[in-house]
């Protein structure tokens, strides 16, 4: 009998302690100011939480072509599996990621080349009020040229996806949690 109450009236564990005191949202929305190389852009990005250390998200993404080569776009898509160190949308975490990279001519769409990769990032993500949550995050990023279209790309250095060594990643975040 004694021995039953005990186990009864023992602590909850820290993650179920965290569970009840501050609820996490599950679903997450961001916007990012991002680099690859020598390449900026944003792209716009939702997260799933899966549990107490994981979450799932894809996003989409713009990079902005060089001056003068402003009718070659890019877009980019991606799916992320994040692993958190503490909890989602808090601390520091550990990402890995999967990227198809388009890029075209404004003015003739079937002028295009396709490249997949993947990459690995190290983030931070703070907390404030009212859902707002801030982040940073750092990596390296991969692309294989899948399809190439000669004329499109004869400068290779100006379309963003086709560099097939690894590349420095950084984004800098504004996310909303709900």
């Amino acid at each position: 009998m004694l021995l039953a109450s005990r186990v009864e009236a023992a602590p909850p564990s820290v993650a179920d302690r965290w569970t009840l005191l501050d609820p996490r949202p599950a679903n997450h929305v961001s916007i990012r100011a991002t680099t690859l190389s020598d390449f900026a852009g944003f792209d716009l990005g939702y997260r799933r939480a899966l549990g107490h250390h994981l979450s799932f998200g894809v996003s989409l993404e713009y990079m902005y072509p060089d001056t003068g080569y402003g009718q070659i776009q890019a877009i980019g898509h991606g799916l992320e599996l994040a692993v958190w160190i503490a909890r989602p949308w808090v601390g520091p975490y550990f990402a890995a990621t999967f990227n198809v990279g388009q890029n075209f001519v404004f003015t003739i769409p079937e002028l295009n080349s396709l490249a997949i990769g993947g990459g690995a990032d190290f983030g931070w993500s703070w907390d404030l009020p009212f859902h707002i949550n801030l982040g940073v995050a750092v990596g390296l990023r991969r692309m294989k040229p899948v399809k190439e279209s000669g004329p499109l790309c004869s400068l290779r250095r100006e379309c963003v996806y086709l560099f097939d060594e690894f590349q420095p990643h950084f984004a800098l975040s504004f996310g909303y949690r709900f």
